[in-house]
Order: C-alpha cells, then sequence, then structure tokens
C-alpha cells in the first residue's frame, strides 16, 4: 500500500492510503499453471510477471523487483527451495515476500520451505482466495 497525498481547491491536503497493483513474479515450468496464476493476478486487478525456467529467476527478480515470488518446487533446472536460497542470498531480494506453490505434500514441505527462506507454503492449485490472503498478509 502508498500513501497519496491529496490537496483540494482550498490547498488543504490530506494523506490516504490508497491500494496499488502488486507486482507478482511467478516461477514454475508448467506454462499452463503459469497461464492460470497470470489470469488469477489479473482477476484481481495485480500485475503477473511469468518466468518458465527457474535459472532465469534471478535476472528475472532483479530485472522486474516484484512486491511477491511465488514459486514452484519441483523444475527442471533448479528445483523451487535453490531458487529461494539464491533470492535470500541477494540483498536486492532478501526482504521480498516468497510463497512456495507445490502439488507435494503440505505438512514436509512447508518446513522445508520455511528452513530455506521462503515465507511460506500454499498448496496447489493457487486459487483467487489463496493470493488475496497472501497480499493481505505482506500488506502489499
Amino acid at each position: 500500500m502508498n500513501h497519496t497525498i491529496i490537496t483540494n481547491d482550498m490547498g488543504t491536503t490530506k494523506s490516504i492510503i490508497a491500494n496499488t497493483m502488486a507486482k507478482i513474479l511467478f516461477i514454475d515450468d508448467d506454462t499452463n499453471t503459469l497461464s492460470l496464476m497470470e489470469q488469477i493476478a489479473l482477476i484481481l486487478g495485480h500485475q503477473a510477471i511469468l518466468c518458465p525456467a527457474a535459472k532465469d529467476a534471478m535476472r528475472m527478480a532483479l530485472e522486474t523487483l516484484p512486491d511477491l515470488i511465488m514459486l514452484d518446487i519441483n523444475m527442471q533446472e533448479l528445483n523451487g527451495f535453490d531458487v529461494v536460497k539464491h533470492l535470500r542470498n541477494n540483498e536486492i531480494t532478501l526482504k521480498t515476500p516468497i510463497i512456495i506453490l507445490s502439488a507435494s505434500e503440505p505438512d514436509f514441505e512447508t518446513e522445508k520451505a520455511i528452513a530455506v527462506g521462503a515465507d511460506g507454503f500454499i498448496p496447489k492449485p493457487l486459487t483467487i482466495r489463496d493470493l488475496e490472503t497472501v497480499i493481505a498478509k505482506f500488506n502489499i
């Protein structure tokens, strides 16, 4: 959320909190899943940045500076845990919220996701409610 300053004709100003569109980087090597995640983000009025290759995740995160990163665990070049470690080792992406998405076992994967530096785990498929909850949690 951003603060917006509004000035009326009389010169009086006030600060209001305005919801702004979140920039969300989705990382998944399944293009159908990326398409679904993009549609969910767009329905909620947010910008989706799609990364279909884990090897490109760090570059895309640094180029786009997303407000939130959501990624799959099981990808071809690197797994999601490795991507999280890379993102957490960079000063620019160190504090960006990262959520792992996977169809894997939630109990075990949640612990592992948190251990490598992710901020949470959501079982696939991503839903509108899931994304709304994450955005509200991180005040994006």
